[in-house]
């Protein structure tokens, strides 16, 4: 995004940005940089199924059919983030945060269209998460497919 910026200022006014999967999550995460680094915020964010953090595993409360994203699966993509021999209770906030989005922090987000399947395995979090946003002040749109997966 920095190297964006520096090629033309002004691009930011011209740029939607969009995330699948764990390019949502980075999204959501490059905006919290952009923000926090007081950069120009592009004109919205297209996020199709994000996962909303590296934590929302440990909060799945009920059983989904997801045909695409196991929750062994998840659990092992994060475990490639945090090291394999790593456990999850033992990564600090400090370096939690280096590698995933702070949970309410979503204040000055520009506008964002969330896409996600009623069946994967994040739906609850993204739920929570497009709850979260709205109360921060954020225009976002949640569009939900019915009995879709990841």
């Amino acid at each position: 995004y920095q190297v964006l910026l520096d090629a033309d200022p002004n691009i930011h006014r011209r740029l939607i940005g969009m995330g699948d999967s764990s390019g949502g999550m980075l999204w959501i995460y490059l905006l919290q940089w952009i923000i926090s680094n007081n950069k120009p915020i592009p004109q919205g964010v297209v996020l199709h199924s994000p996962w909303p953090n590296l934590e929302y595993l440990d909060r799945i409360a009920r059983f989904h059919t997801d045909g695409y994203l196991s929750l062994k699966l998840a659990y092992s993509l994060r475990q490639l983030v945090i090291g394999k021999d790593t456990y999850w209770f033992e990564v600090s906030d400090e370096e939690l945060s280096k590698i995933s989005p702070k949970n309410n922090s979503f204040e000055g987000f520009p506008p964002l269209y969330i896409t996600a399947g009623t069946n994967e395995l994040a739906i609850d979090a993204i739920r929570d998460m497009t709850e979260k946003m709205r109360l921060s002040g954020v225009e976002v749109i949640l569009d939900e497919g019915e009995g879709l997966m990841h």
